[in-house]
């Protein structure tokens, strides 16, 4: 069993932005977001979302027309179906076709922004059918020729889904900093982020092409430089939140009082990092992550009301629901989370 990477390609400013669409579009709203713990990229295919393991793929085909007809989609969806009939298709748990916008031919229902070939209408359908089998005989005439069955085609087409982007960027950054934060940064700041996402991602597509190469074990992949993880995401986002980059700037101002306070038994380095890493094993937990941000809320929502408020006196001032559900978190930790939203609230 192996697997041949066959081609990468150089991006363009705008195929760059469409795939970081589609990659966030796997992080925040796919089925099997919780499961992706890091994105392939360029490799499989566009992007290629992973658990930690890479025993489940999730596997993605990134295209920027926004009006694009059935002959197109069914040309477009080559590569998904390549990996289907692969030798690794055991680890290919989905299959995504993203794609800007479809054409008025497309679809039944045209306010459908996810759908599946099923959606489409029968004429549809069949140009859909008829240029994937013609674009995947062309491409590989002796290594995927026989693979390119009724059968096969038809198994694909019923398990493969369509995705529209959002017509704003923004949106999906919006969706990682929570929509109901009180700490949602403006416009401006939103699409910053989202541009420092697509330079990441980019920087890694643009390395030099792994084509031909062939690995024996999904995990292989990890050896050639094109990991993202969803980690280094989500910390992005917190520090844009929080107007803080947590490797690099000092303790915050009003938790650096408190430490001063502590017995001189104590090393306050020390302290102050436990306290960031319980606030991290807070936010990057998945199945605590609503609890993260009901806190970071009502900390901002006592502030609003109350600048001039200690650390300790928000911290009275918190719902013990609220501090109980952030479990990870002890009292320190709390104190150098709502030091934290304070210095970035002063920024």
């Amino acid at each position: 069993m192996s697997y041949t990477f066959i081609s990468t390609e150089q991006g363009t400013p705008s195929g760059n932005a469409a795939e970081t669409c589609a990659l966030l579009h796997l992080m925040c709203f796919a089925d099997e977001r919780d499961d992706i713990e890091q994105f392939a990229i360029d490799c499989f295919n566009d992007v290629t979302g992973m658990d930690n393991s890479c025993s489940n793929l999730y596997d993605l085909q990134s295209k920027a027309g926004k009006n694009t007809n059935p002959a197109k989609i069914g040309e477009e969806l080559a590569t998904l179906f390549e990996n289907f009939v692969s030798d690794f298709s055991h680890f290919f748990l989905s299959y995504t076709l993203f794609i800007g916008g479809v054409s008025t031919s497309v679809l039944e229902d045209s306010s459908l922004m996810e759908f599946g070939f099923h959606s489409m209408k029968p004429k549809a359908q069949k140009s859909v059918r008829d240029k994937l089998i013609e674009t995947c005989r062309k491409r590989h005439r002796e290594t995927f020729a026989e693979r390119v069955t009724d059968e096969n085609i038809d198994d694909f087409l019923s398990k493969v889904r369509f995705v529209t982007a959002k017509a704003d960027p923004v949106e999906y950054i919006r969706a990682l900093a929570n929509n109901t934060s009180a700490l949602l940064p403006s416009v401006r700041v939103l699409r910053k982020t989202f541009t420092e996402i697509r330079d990441m991602q980019s920087k890694l597509k643009n390395r030099e092409g792994i084509a031909g190469k062939c690995i024996e074990r999904p995990y292989e992949v990890m050896d050639y430089g094109r990991i993202l993880k969803v980690r280094a995401i989500r910390l992005l986002i917190i520090e844009r939140l929080l107007n803080r980059d947590f490797y690099k700037d000092d303790v915050p101002e009003e938790f650096n009082d408190y430490l001063q306070t502590l017995p001189v038994e104590e090393d306050l380095d020390d302290v102050a990092e436990d306290c960031r890493n319980a606030m991290f094993k807070q936010y990057f937990n998945k199945n605590d992550r609503e609890a993260f941000w009901a806190l970071l809320n009502e900390i901002v929502t006592i502030l609003e009301s109350d600048r001039s408020a200690g650390i300790k006196d928000i911290y009275s001032r918190l719902n013990p629901a609220t501090v109980k559900a952030c479990w990870q978190m002890d009292r320190r930790a709390h104190l150098y989370f709502i030091a934290t939203i304070k210095d970035g609230l002063r920024k």
